[in-house]
């Protein structure tokens, strides 16, 4: 590969860098609290580029490649299509069918800070799982909630889901929540993967393990919501 080819694969990848972190499209990828490594790599690329770049120019070029080199130039620029896309595609979020169950492994009584102030305080669907698996002491026993997730079919009812990653979308994790009192028909009338606002009842004495438990949501009320910008927060 030419010295040129390589100087600029490497510019291109750190702009496609820089592109999905300014535009947001790398929480597709990985959790925002990684901003700074991106925002960081980034930079490191694109200035080991231009310093390369520099170095040859100042040297008067990179020199000929060898005639048995030549035509391998055109594979090599085929790595620029996938950089390329990554800049201008923004990939769907991971459906759920996708994601392997969320796993809670409870070594010993956690306690959780008191719930927020109000009559369904709101409380995000991973956090309603972990209270439930350590069970009293998460608070959520009787305790009226709302949260929030999207539609997910599972048999004959649904459920209330949402991907968590705890780095990147590799290790994707669904948690969820069977849905039912009175608001639940509504909810089973929507299409699946909906997003909803939704507030119920945390029903005592449930366990959760991530596999073969799933607690329940006793839904007394819900609305459609937008998607959030990320869905995996």
């Amino acid at each position: 590969m030419r010295r040129e080819t390589e100087n600029t694969l490497l510019l291109i990848i750190g702009i496609a860098l820089v592109m999905v972190t300014v535009t947001g499209a790398y929480t597709r990828y990985v959790k925002p609290t990684m901003l700074p490594w991106l925002a960081v790599s980034a930079a490191v690329v694109i200035a080991l580029a231009l310093v390369a770049i520099a170095r040859d120019v100042r040297g008067g070029g990179a020199g000929h490649e060898h005639a048995g080199h030549v035509h391998r130039n055109g594979i090599v620029w085929l790595l620029v299509v996938p950089v390329v896309l990554l800049i201008f595609v923004v990939p769907p979020a991971l459906s759920a069918r996708a994601a392997a169950p969320a796993a809670v492994t409870v070594t010993a009584a956690r306690s959780f800070p008191p719930l927020p102030d109000g009559a369904a305080p709101t409380v995000s669907l991973p956090e309603v799982l972990m209270r439930v698996a350590v069970g009293p002491v998460g608070g959520l026993d009787g305790r009226q909630i709302t949260t929030t997730g999207f539609t997910m079919r599972d048999g004959d009812r649904v459920d209330l889901a949402k991907i968590v990653i705890i780095c990147c979308a590799a290790d994707a994790q669904l948690a969820r929540l069977h849905l039912s009192g009175p608001a639940a028909a509504g909810a089973a009338a929507l299409p699946e993967n909906t997003w909803l606002q939704v507030a119920g009842t945390v029903p005592a004495g449930q366990t959760y393990s991530g596999t073969a438990s799933i607690p329940t949501l006793e839904v007394s009320k819900i609305a459609r919501i937008d998607p959030p910008a990320n869905t995996y927060g």
